[in-house]
């Protein structure tokens, strides 16, 4: 009978949150951050979707925890109504401030008991216990009242703890935006006046995150320490890879690894992506070039659901626009010779494309002054499929 080998696990995942041996080195992140929530500064952590601002900031949680330091964290994507906004912070606050020794209970009556609207207590199978108002049907006025005693709350919460210091996470904050201005100006309201609460907030949508915290009426304007997340040093994401190349059994030529990087700019998930379908094509025998050119076919090829949503959503002109950007660059794109090469049409055509690619996060205005495309993969099937014609 031969002998059955153990297969090897990828060492490399992406599209989730990652920890552990899996996160990607950013110690100089992690210290500046933790610091500073720790010495009672907001931040506010910016980057592009799939950038690993979750990843990291989870990481520092676990540091600040791990000293003492009560956390409570809330990814504000997942909450679609100021009702469930209510019944999710006082959930977070729950799971974060409550001290393993209380119970649920005697923690809810303790802080919650002066609450206009009553929270109602449920267990889940595995103990877990979560907080729910029934504010829907409390009326506006009493929502309002609600959400801004919660939000008051860790502050009250922080004069009680040993450490005078709790921190309170919002992930994706700037969706709040889509509640009501009001909200934010409710929440900087409170945060203005709050002495024992530092606050992260994490945004990536461009367009929401200009009307929070950017533009002179945002709500949240000059808030927090603004603290982009810039892609990883290249040489020690370079470094990264290798090593978990090699200690999976399948190492890859030095060269092979820089060039991944350099497609995917850096960014952590996309090279992550890229590096999991490199170490399946690994073992093959090709040169480095080839190497990685079939690693990122593969990642086309499992992409290309979304990449044809995101293609068939485009109206014409902002498909023409998209292309256009592939072959001829971003720069002068209303210019007249630009628009007739690329077949644009009128400025205001262009004007309103671009617009619009902007407000879908599918396109952006760099530094420099020429747009680009967000999506390094969704740049390349277009490259590829549409202006190549390759299937």
């Amino acid at each position: 009978m031969p002998t059955r080998v153990k297969p090897v696990a990828n060492p490399f995942r992406f599209g989730r949150i990652v920890s552990g041996d899996a996160f990607t080195d950013r110690e100089a992140d992690l210290r500046v951050l933790e610091r500073e929530l720790r010495d009672g500064q907001n931040i506010l952590l910016e980057a592009p979707r799939r950038f690993g601002k979750t990843s990291l900031i989870l990481e520092v949680k676990r540091q600040l925890q791990a000293s003492g330091i009560p956390v409570a964290y809330l990814d504000c994507m997942l909450v679609p109504s100021r009702a469930r906004l209510a019944d999710r912070l006082a959930s977070a606050y729950l799971d974060a401030f409550k001290s393993p020794a209380q119970r649920a209970e005697d923690w809810v009556v303790q802080h919650l008991k002066a609450f206009r609207v009553r929270p109602t207590l449920t267990l889940d199978t595995d103990g877990k216990a979560s907080l729910s108002f029934e504010a829907g049907s409390a009326g506006v006025p009493n929502l309002d009242a609600l959400l801004e005693q919660l939000f008051q709350e860790p502050e009250l919460i922080a004069r009680e703890s040993k450490k005078k210091r709790v921190v309170v996470i919002l992930d994706e904050f700037q969706d709040l935006m889509e509640l009501g201005v009001t909200l934010l100006r409710q929440l900087r309201a409170v945060i203005q006046h709050q002495q024992h609460v530092s606050y992260a907030l994490l945004g990536s949508r461009q367009a929401l995150l200009r009307r929070a915290v950017h533009e002179r009426s945002a709500p949240l304007l000059k808030i927090a320490r603004p603290y982009p997340l810039g892609p990883l040093p290249r040489d020690e994401f370079a470094a990264f890879l290798l090593a978990r190349f090699k200690a999976s059994g399948r190492p890859v030529p030095k060269d092979a690894v820089y060039a991944l990087i350099d497609f995917t700019g850096a960014h952590p998930n996309d090279t992550q992506e890229a590096a999991h379908f490199l170490w399946e094509v690994a073992l093959l025998p090709l040169p480095s070039q080839e190497l990685v050119a079939t690693a990122i076919a593969r990642v086309l090829d499992a992409e290309a659901a979304q990449m044809t949503v995101l293609w068939h959503d485009s109206a014409p002109a902002q498909r023409n626009l998209l292309v256009a950007l592939v072959e001829w660059g971003g720069r002068n794109i209303y210019r007249e010779d630009y628009r007739r090469r690329a077949n644009l049409g009128p400025a205001t055509t262009v004007q309103r494309a671009i617009q619009t690619l902007i407000d879908r996060e599918l396109v952006d205005l760099e530094p420099g002054g020429a747009y680009a495309i967000k999506e390094r993969f969704f740049e390349e099937w277009i490259r590829r499929r549409v202006v190549r014609g390759e299937l």
